[in-house]
């Protein structure tokens, strides 16, 4: 349809009609699924990355220490996510916060994995982090939307 047409950045985007300058619901229901997903996203990659690095897959790359983090932290975002998506109570603030952890998890697992010299280690988590600095920046501005 048309709206294919359309870049998914600026279908993104909450644009505004003029009367009255009401939001769109359907801008506004793009852009909180946009959310949603971000999280889920992000959340499944980091319970796959610690899947990997507790050789639950086979010995891709082993490195135990990271499992058990980046478990916790996809499970605490994939809850934020699934609260968001059921539009529970306080699901902003927990998104919000989930979030931000993760940020700040994959900012610390950058310091690690740059040092490893592990060129896809370093792209998962630079590709996740922009993910996160999205998703974190959408919730912020959008306050209240995934309640």
């Amino acid at each position: 349809g048309a709206e294919s047409d359309v870049p998914l950045v600026e279908r993104c985007v909450l644009h505004v009609r003029e009367p009255g300058l009401v939001p769109d619901p359907g801008a506004t229901r793009t852009v909180r699924t946009f959310i949603i997903a971000l999280m889920f996203v992000a959340a499944l990659t980091l319970l796959a990355a610690s899947a990997v690095h507790a050789s639950l897959l086979g010995a891709i790359d082993p490195f135990p220490g990271a499992a058990p983090p980046e478990a916790l932290l996809g499970l605490v975002l994939a809850i934020a996510a699934v609260a968001a998506f059921l539009s529970w109570a306080r699901a902003w603030a927990f998104g919000v916060v989930a979030t931000l952890l993760a940020l700040v998890g994959t900012i610390y697992g950058l310091t690690v994995t740059v040092p490893r010299g592990e060129p896809g280690e370093v792209v998962y988590h630079v590709s996740l982090l922009a993910g996160l600095i999205v998703a974190a920046g959408l919730l912020i501005r959008q306050r209240g939307l995934v309640d």
